[in-house]
């Protein structure tokens, strides 16, 4: 598993992420089975990294570590200095598979990320309709997930997953499963989203090409390839 990296996002000041001597083991057939062993990484704020590796190698694992889905694990997991302690709104998180509830509009599913805000309605009306106008979706807020392409679902879903504003996004291979120009659209999508938003990004993919273009050499700026962390 290895991580390429843009840099930086210029007006980013909060998203550090640290990782210290972070192992993950599952039992298989009574036995202990290492997922990672002492992985290291400091990620800026506002960086967009994107974590490499083969099928099998704990890239999704360490998402799920880091987005507070699991936390049987060794070592530690720093946001902005404080330690992760299961899920949070800070972090946000978009899968392969778009996950919106088929009942609910897309504006619905989009709504329902700010559900536990305390915030006025009429604020949580604004962040919706601003964040489906940011995916550039204006005019389905009424449609339901059946009548939207892969594309526009995947788009939804990171909607909802900013509408927190949170200070990190991840994305668990969210382009694998669309076709090869769907994808090539997202991936600049993702780009113009990460230039307005701001927030630090961590990319799981298996594309060498899709980490590279995403991650480094991003508008002139200069890539920063990280050490290997895990071979397998």
């Amino acid at each position: 598993m290895n991580a390429v990296a843009h840099p930086f996002h210029p007006s980013a000041t909060t998203g550090a992420l640290t990782i210290q001597g972070l192992s993950k083991q599952y039992p298989l057939k009574g036995k202990p089975v290492s997922v990672l062993e002492n992985i290291d990484l400091d990620i800026r704020p506002g960086e967009f990294v994107s974590i490499l590796g083969a099928s099998g190698c704990g890239k999704s694992t360490l998402l799920r570590l880091v987005v507070g889905l699991d936390q049987d694990y060794q070592g530690q997991i720093l946001l902005d200095g404080r330690p992760v302690r299961g899920p949070g709104l800070e972090r946000g998180i978009v899968f392969q598979d778009h996950r919106l509830f088929p009942w609910m509009t897309l504006q619905q599913n989009v709504a329902l990320a700010l559900k536990n805000h305390a915030m006025a309605t009429t604020l949580k009306d604004r962040l919706v309709a601003e964040h489906i106008e940011l995916v550039g979706l204006g005019g389905f807020e009424s449609a339901y997930p059946h009548q939207l392409s892969g594309g526009m679902a995947q788009r939804a879903a990171i909607a909802r997953a900013l509408v927190n504003k949170p200070k990190v996004l991840l994305l668990d291979e969210p382009l694998g499963a669309l076709d090869a120009l769907t994808r090539v659209r997202l991936q600049q999508e993702l780009q113009r989203i990460w230039l307005q938003e701001g927030c630090t990004v961590i990319m799981v993919t298996h594309d060498i090409e899709e980490a590279l273009y995403l991650s480094a050499l991003l508008h002139g700026y200069k890539q920063r390839l990280l050490a290997e962390l895990v071979g397998h």
